[in-house]
């Protein structure tokens, strides 16, 4: 099986608004988790918190990773500017992150390559900012009458929306729409469609997109993912399953930590195949060797998916790849923050590698830049590209008390709490990264790097 080229990336993650800055940020150890603002949610923070975890309708943890300052410009792309305008963050920052990569592969304005580029794209199917103003009209309608009744006076009346504030229908069209009109706008070609795998979309992502360039359907595709829930929104949801930290200790990896941290962000990768690379001349980051999927199905929490499930993925990946744990130099884990997931998933790699004697180096970013839901993948995977790169293993920062695995297989002392140069088996490094997502879709990608970026 032809493994597949990364030759372009881009990103809006929390404090970044490119790769430079991220790879930035990872080493001077930056933590890019701030406090929720009235111009996040719209609304006063206070008016929803409460520091005391279980209330209805109230918010206990105030903390998040925000995409802040963002500017777009709405006449680089070829669709009418006013109608770019009018649409969300969630189109907004998709044609942003789209160009950037394409633009980095050295294939923006090249219309002959471009009409044979799809775009797979990672979604969150969660009201949005935009979304919510289309339909407040409805929750109006909807949830007045109950009011009223509670309170026992038909007089009285929600708000209405300032008739000055208005918001594009396309807005409504979160689930599907960002990947098409990304092709629109690039004028890429008719493969686009949007999908929801929870924290793994964005391997899925690049799955199936690896899946339209071997089969010759494409011959250059775009795949990540993209989190942009309305945060009151996505925070009382959170703060409703209790998967926020109630003493702010979030630290991925770290037996202290108490939840995760919910982020913000678009991760983009330009894919082709291995082969057109080498023969244009492209600028290879980094080829994927292999992608394992699988669904577990249900697990002991939607916050900790089943074992069972995450080691089949590594046994698909590790097929497709023709590739032994043995081979890995580091994993880039899911690691969220919560305890018990951070720990069943130190066991899943325990059972596995153990079989194989193995014992990579492990850490995760979601210390950095807070868990993005759906494009979380792609957060991992930039870490991971862009160390190789760099040839350095940033640290998994705010790691006090390292976890281990029950057997210590994977021992506390495997996690990478300072920076590290990457060392090798081989003349190739490798590297895998995880993500397990809500409802057990979970997904293991092994991606390498030679000596030499053609290699």
């Amino acid at each position: 099986m032809e493994k597949i080229a990364i030759i372009g990336l881009s990103c809006l993650f929390p404090g970044a608004k490119n790769p430079e800055e991220f790879w930035q940020n990872l080493n001077e150890q930056k933590d890019s988790i701030s406090s929720v603002t009235i111009e996040d949610i719209g609304v006063d923070p206070a008016i929803f918190y409460d520091p005391v975890k279980g209330k209805p309708e109230t918010i206990y943890n105030l903390n998040g990773g925000f995409v802040r300052n963002f500017k777009f410009e709405p006449t680089e792309y070829n669709l009418p500017p006013e109608l770019l305008a009018s649409l969300d963050n969630t189109f907004q920052w998709s044609l942003y992150a789209a160009k950037q990569a394409i633009q980095q592969s050295g294939y923006l304005g090249n219309q002959a390559v471009l009409s044979k580029c799809g775009v797979i794209l990672g979604t969150l199917s969660l009201p949005t900012k935009a979304s919510n103003k289309l339909f407040a009209p409805i929750y109006q309608q909807t949830i007045q009458p109950a009011i009223q009744e509670l309170l026992q006076d038909k007089d009285f009346h929600l708000p209405s929306l300032p008739t000055s504030i208005k918001a594009s229908s396309y807005n409504a069209m979160i689930s599907g729409f960002p990947a098409a009109l990304v092709a629109q706008a690039l004028t890429l070609s008719n493969i686009h469609f949007c999908l929801d795998a929870a924290c793994s979309s964005p391997l899925y992502a690049i799955k199936l997109a690896s899946h339209y360039l071997r089969s010759h359907k494409a011959d250059l595709m775009l795949a990540g993912g993209i989190s942009c829930a309305d945060p009151l929104f996505l925070r009382m949801f959170f703060c409703g399953i209790q998967g926020y930290p109630e003493n702010d200790l979030s630290r991925p990896l770290d037996n202290t930590s108490r939840g995760l941290i919910t982020a913000e962000g678009i991760g983009m990768f330009v894919l082709k195949r291995h082969s057109d690379a080498i023969r244009d001349g492209d600028n290879i980051l980094a080829t994927i060797c292999g992608i394992g999927l699988s669904n577990d199905g249900r697990g002991k929490h939607l916050l900790s998916p089943n074992s069972q499930g995450q080691i089949k993925a590594f046994e698909r990946a590790y097929t497709e790849a023709k590739l032994s744990p043995k081979d890995i130099d580091y994993m880039e884990c899911h690691a969220t923050g919560t305890l018990l997931g951070d720990t069943t998933e130190f066991n899943s790699v325990e059972t596995f590698f153990g079989e194989h004697q193995a014992t990579p180096l492990v850490g995760s970013v979601k210390a950095n830049v807070g868990h993005l839901m759906v494009a979380a993948g792609s957060v991992s995977l930039m870490k991971v590209i862009l160390s190789m790169c760099g040839n350095i293993i940033p640290a998994t920062i705010n790691v006090t008390d390292p976890i281990g695995s029950d057997d210590n297989v994977i021992a506390p002392k495997r996690i990478v709490i300072n920076a590290t140069k990457w060392r090798s088996q081989a003349s190739v490094k490798r590297a895998a990264i995880s993500a397990f997502g809500f409802g057990g879709t979970n997904a293991h990608l092994i991606v390498e790097r030679g000596e030499k970026e053609n290699d």
